[in-house]
């Protein structure tokens, strides 16, 4: 595994609230070590969103229930192709049955490494456990560990995955590249005077075509001075970018926590005013116990006092 592949594989496998500072702090050290360009491309990963954390939480901790996944979505679009209908019903039924497995099994899961989801989340899991079982690569991503989005199906058209996960090409290999062998230059033959000196004219149009490569040298060198400066100026913009992403999705993990602490304390004052309403219940009956006491003392008091 590549250093690369192993900062991703480590990255993806932290809790939400600690990617932010453990990826800007392996980008640091990359950068420090001489690795500029392996530090500006793990700065520029994105922290996942809640869904995606938790479906690399079921690759990395319930690699089982993900590969049963992947494997009944494979059988299911065989079926597919071959038209089977009866069998593509009685499959239909076992997948949903399985995704809502899977889904309970991934909020469980949450619970345990001690950050549970909402049922909301829980649905971006199975809609992207859903997507991985209809499209091949919906299933590498999902596989992958390295889930940066939920994703989506619609049952017909190829899921997108562009910008799904951190490293495409950790994901899917790239197509090996066939290149064609240089021509070996021709022996024998041609030019007899091949061995002789250049003529004038020829030596005239070797520094012609000399100064032109030297000029193409300098335009590509611009060119390329002018890329780099590009480059540099866009991969600034992905990093702001980036970092407000990351500011927002850790704002929303605060006010997500803050709810529930908030849910926490209105179950609290609700069970105290349940309390103290019957406090006041009860007082009130004293009070009114009381004063029916005080009507007949005065009662009893008038009648002695006219008799």
């Amino acid at each position: 595994m590549t250093d690369k592949a192993r900062i991703i594989a480590d990255l993806y496998a932290l809790m939400p609230d600690g990617f932010t500072a453990a990826r800007n702090k392996l980008a640091a050290e990359a950068s420090k070590a001489g690795d500029k360009e392996l530090g500006r491309e793990i700065r520029s990963l994105p922290k996942p969103s809640a869904g995606a954390w938790l479906v690399n939480m079921l690759a990395l901790h319930r690699p089982e229930l993900v590969t049963e996944v992947l494997e009944l979505g494979a059988v299911l679009r065989e079926a597919q192709q071959d038209l089977d209908q009866q069998e593509l019903r009685r499959l239909s039924g076992e997948r949903q049955r399985l995704l809502r497995s899977a889904a309970r099994e991934a909020r469980a899961l949450a619970e345990e490494l001690g950050r549970p989801v909402s049922a909301a989340v829980g649905a971006e899991v199975e809609q992207t456990l859903w997507a991985a079982m209809t499209d091949a690569e919906a299933a590498n991503a999902a596989a992958s560990g390295q889930l940066v989005r939920a994703l989506e199906a619609n049952g017909w058209d190829p899921v997108n995955v562009d910008g799904a996960v951190a490293d495409p090409v950790l994901v899917r290999p790239a197509a090996a590249l066939a290149g064609k062998r240089p021509a070996r230059p021709r022996t024998g033959g041609g030019n007899t005077n091949a061995g002789s000196a250049p003529s004038p004219r020829e030596k005239a149009a070797s520094v012609r075509a000399l100064r032109a490569a030297r000029t193409t040298l300098a335009d590509a060198r611009q060119r390329a001075e002018q890329a780099e400066n590009a480059l540099q100026t866009a991969q600034e913009e992905v990093d702001a970018v980036a970092d407000r992403r990351d500011e927002l999705t850790d704002e929303i993990d605060e006010l997500r926590e803050r709810i529930r602490t908030l849910e926490s304390e209105v179950i609290a004052v609700d069970r105290r005013a349940g309390t103290v309403e019957r406090a006041r219940d009860a007082a009130r009956r004293s009070a009114r116990a009381a004063r029916r006491a005080v009507e007949k003392a005065q009662a009893r008091l008038e009648a002695l006092d006219e008799g």
